[in-house]
């Protein structure tokens, strides 16, 4: 965090406070709407309905269906400690966001700091220049200091007394600072390309070398075409493996922001936006449907299998006794499968295919009763995730 003005000078001036990426690091709109389509995800039919009324009306509908658990969400904590010095300090504190006042209204309870709270409803998206005469409005102009993050955001700085820039790049820091003077800078803390292992999981594509284990059997390792053709569907389930995981981190952000560990997962934590993740998933299916055209189409077919099932599996399948351990063992033992499916000409051995389900049932097995003994320690009534 660096300081560029004197915060005494400026005791007694309103402070508005953008939400989305600066207050949290997480926009509210892709959180609702990821606990929208858990709760039923027909409603996914009913978003070009209600965008087609304008953001304003579709933030409000979806505001209006989901819970957020305002108390789990990732706060940038720097940002939040300097607020609440602000507030000790009897500075007014506004809470001002084109998230849904729904919403935005829960997040001001729980922080019980801000005098009020300007937030989109039914009717109004408030944001950018919208956002921006309705504070000059309020406050006058150059009467009040903004903190926030985005380019949008010029539209309301340029009304602005002083500046906040947080969780931005040092171009926006460098165009705020053309237009006005800088009261605080968060720099922002995300690095895609550093963090990319981590989203992906790359740790976890050792499961997939369970696809080289019919090559490893027949012992033609050596042999070239074989090995070419291994390799690419071993990448093929890798990037598909890749989007069930994002899949996956984002459908459980709020269990995983309970848990101990996976808290710190890019998404639940907030160090990756989610609209990053909705990104993602559609560039890794494309690269891996590339990979599979130079493989046998039953591949490919295994491959669908193996994606519905894990899609399955993190909505509802986890959730049910027994169902989501054969599930698990499954998911493994398709993953032989697809070895020899891969490796055009080879002939599934039923004793290999009835080992791995039994050795991976039993793996399954051995990963849930960890889990629940975890949570019998923690005395809880259910294994956490």
């Amino acid at each position: 965090m660096e300081s560029l003005a004197n915060t005494s000078e400026l005791s007694s001036t309103p402070l508005c406070v953008d939400l989305d990426g600066t207050l949290l690091n997480t926009d509210l709109l892709f959180e609702s709407l990821v606990q929208l389509l858990k709760k039923n995800i027909l409603y996914i039919f009913m978003l070009p309905v209600w965008l087609s009324r304008g953001r304003a009306t579709l933030k409000h509908e979806i505001a209006q269906r989901v819970e957020i658990e305002v108390k789990m969400l990732p706060y940038h904590e720097p940002f939040l400690a300097f607020l609440k010095q602000a507030h000790a300090q009897q500075r007014p504190l506004y809470l001002v966001t084109a998230s849904n006042i729904l919403i935005a209204r829960k997040i001001a309870e729980h922080l019980n700091m801000f005098s009020d709270v300007i937030a989109s409803d039914k009717h109004t998206n408030l944001k950018g220049k919208s956002k921006g005469l309705a504070l000059k409005q309020r406050f006058g102009e150059k009467q009040f200091t903004y903190a926030g993050n985005d380019t949008s955001d010029l539209a309301v700085w340029q009304y602005a007394r002083t500046a906040i820039v947080v969780n931005a790049g040092k171009k926006l820091q460098a165009k705020v600072q053309r237009m006005i003077k800088l009261e605080q800078v968060y720099p922002s803390n995300i690095h895609l390309i550093k963090i990319l292992p981590k989203v992906l999981r790359i740790h976890q594509w050792v499961k997939n070398f369970l696809i080289f284990i019919p090559l490893l059997a027949a012992h033609r390792l050596t042999d070239i075409e074989l090995l070419t053709s291994i390799c690419l569907a071993f990448l093929a389930f890798c990037l598909v493996a890749s989007a069930g995981y994002v899949i996956n981190d984002i459908v459980d952000l709020e269990v995983d922001r309970q848990h101990h560990t996976k808290n710190q997962r890019p998404f639940a934590s907030g160090e990756v936006p989610i609209l990053y993740g909705f990104l993602l998933i559609p560039i890794l299916l494309g690269l891996s449907a590339i990979l599979v055209s130079f493989l046998p189409l039953m591949f490919g077919v295994i491959l669908i299998l193996y994606f519905s099932l894990t899609l399955s599996y993190s909505l509802w399948l986890k959730c049910i006794v027994l169902v989501d351990v054969f599930c698990l063992a499954l998911l493994y033992t398709l993953r032989v499968i697809a070895g020899v499916v891969a490796l055009q000409g080879f002939n599934l051995s039923y004793w290999l295919l009835a080992f791995s389900m039994f050795l991976f049932l039993c793996l399954a097995f051995v990963k849930r009763y960890s889990e629940l003994l975890h949570a019998h320690k923690l005395n809880k009534k259910q294994a956490e995730g």
